[in-house]
């Protein structure tokens, strides 16, 4: 019987992590008066636990602009999708500009 109980209580719990309802995604941009231009830079960071990184310190819009080979940012968007009630949380920055 504990044997069935446990395994009962472990499936429920797998399907409470794994189902989509468990991750979030936020969406923020800025911008200037200057069309969006043709070239995007990307910089992304992963964090684990809210403690620790994967991506390092170059999670920022100047990494981004200097990823996609830009001299002036007319557009930044900021997206962050969090994972397991946030455990994982992928933050990325897109710049866009010439």
């Amino acid at each position: 019987m504990k044997k069935i109980l446990s395994l009962a209580c472990a499936c429920v719990l797998a399907a409470a992590t794994l189902t989509s309802c468990m991750s979030a995604s936020t969406v923020a941009g800025i911008s200037s008066n200057a069309p969006i231009g043709s070239k995007v830079g990307v910089s992304t960071q992963t964090t684990y636990l809210g403690l620790f990184g994967a991506g390092g310190p170059k999670q920022s819009i100047k990494a981004a602009a200097e990823n996609g080979g830009i001299k002036t940012v007319s557009h930044v968007e900021h997206y962050n999708k969090a994972i397991l009630g946030g455990l994982i949380v992928k933050h990325e920055i897109r710049v866009y500009g010439e």
